[in-house]
């Protein structure tokens, strides 16, 4: 009897195509080397891969054993590995066609190159001048500071020796950020531009920028 009611529970987990076998077909596996058949699964099958065969003999179906932990691990590592690449290669796919459809050619890019370079460049000489006027104004600060080598400073001075400091420290933080970003202008330019003759040159030449 127990016997029995495990049979059926074993039977009832099965999927449904396996309880109900097409007409004629023979499940076969490899029990301890030995082939074992029968018009339904036998219980030595299961959880094992095995054969549904026709009554003469030929290969209906191969059923693959069911994954261990490890494999079944193993396999989502490699789907989520191949995810991830489709994604990236989707991701690549709409920059391309982006830059196909932003750039008529590499001249256009050299050109865009240029219009942006020469804003940034304007911006730089004007922080450029603006601190070479502050480091005027902090020599004449400077020079009025050494009457006042051996005694007490005015305080208004020591003020704006202070203020003179924080504006010229200020200042050469704008023309490191304006320096970056001439270099961030060019180095974007160039990345689109090789690119854009990756995808259009069948050669694959890359002519020197300008």
């Amino acid at each position: 009897m127990v016997r029995r009611a495990l049979l059926l529970a074993l039977w009832t987990a099965l999927p449904a195509w396996a309880q109900t076998p097409t007409k004629g077909t023979v499940f076969c596996c490899m029990d301890n080397g030995h082939q074992v058949c029968g018009d339904v699964l036998p219980m030595q099958c299961y959880g094992k891969g095995y054969r549904e065969m026709s009554p003469q003999g030929t290969v209906r179906r191969l059923v693959e054993p069911p994954l261990t932990p490890e494999q079944l691990a193993r396999r989502e590592a490699e789907d989520r590995a191949r995810r991830l690449e489709q994604a990236r290669l989707r991701a690549e796919q709409r920059r391309n066609q982006s830059l196909l459809e932003t750039y008529s050619s590499v001249a256009d890019i050299e050109t865009r190159r240029d219009r942006a370079l020469e804003g940034v460049d304007q911006e730089l000489k004007r922080a450029e001048a603006r601190q070479a006027q502050l480091i005027k104004k902090r020599e004449s600060l400077n020079r009025e500071a050494e009457f006042y080598a051996r005694r007490p400073m005015p305080s208004p001075l020591a003020a704006a020796l202070r203020e003179s400091d924080s504006e010229l420290a200020a200042q050469g933080s704008v023309i490191e950020a304006k320096k970056r970003e001439v270099e961030a202008i060019r180095t974007r330019y160039e990345q689109d531009r090789i690119r854009y003759i990756a995808l259009t040159d069948p050669r694959g030449s890359t002519p020197p920028p300008r």
